[in-house]
């Protein structure tokens, strides 16, 4: 668990300190948004963005907190093991368009650390348990930022390519991709 804090920190370290700031006024907005994404693994949970015009290019900074699962295929296909945890992402949007005020177009990267676990009992073979962990430093995403009032829908798309870490258990990466593909939506208000 001390490894996990220490990583989330140093994580949090650099993403502050690669934004930039500036003296002059500045636009800016929070959103607080629901997620959910289709991939592997998939996600659901809380995201916020802060949107500041002041960064360069239109910038927001996003964290999106989210339960993950996912499931494996055994060898020979006796039966799939599905799994869960959580995953941690830390990101950057930059926005396309020239209104100033973090909706429309954009693109993202994310850094991020997934761990989910696996135990489940199989008949007659026993126990399945394992964990698969991760890290991803790149994650490119595009995606449309549409408000109506002060509600957000924001459908996104998006790849990642994962740096896993060597499996517990009877989890094997060998069985699972380091690319993975994404699709989602986040479902939020704007204050």
């Amino acid at each position: 668990m001390k490894k996990l804090y220490t990583i989330a920190a140093l994580l949090a370290v650099t993403f502050l300190h690669a934004q930039e700031t500036k003296t002059e006024e500045k636009v800016k907005s929070n959103t607080l948004s629901v997620h959910g994404s289709y991939g592997e693994p998939g996600q659901i949970g809380l995201s916020y963005e802060l949107y500041d015009a002041g960064f360069s290019r239109n910038d927001g900074a996003v964290i999106n907190l989210s339960y993950g699962f996912m499931s494996l295929d055994t060898d020979g296909g006796i039966e799939d093991i599905s799994g869960s945890g959580f995953v941690i992402e830390l990101g950057n949007r930059s926005y396309w368009n020239d209104t100033k005020d973090g909706l429309g177009f954009y693109t993202a990267n994310y850094i991020s650390y997934g761990n989910i676990k696996f135990d489940k009992d199989i008949a007659p073979f026993g126990t399945f348990e394992g964990t698969y962990s991760y890290f991803s430093f790149f994650s490119p995403e595009i995606g449309y930022k549409i408000k109506a009032g002060n509600f957000v829908i924001d459908p996104f798309i998006g790849g990642m390519w994962k740096i896993e870490i060597k499996g517990k258990g009877d989890v094997d990466n060998n069985y699972i991709d380091e690319w993975a593909m994404r699709a989602g939506i986040k479902i939020g208000y704007n204050f």
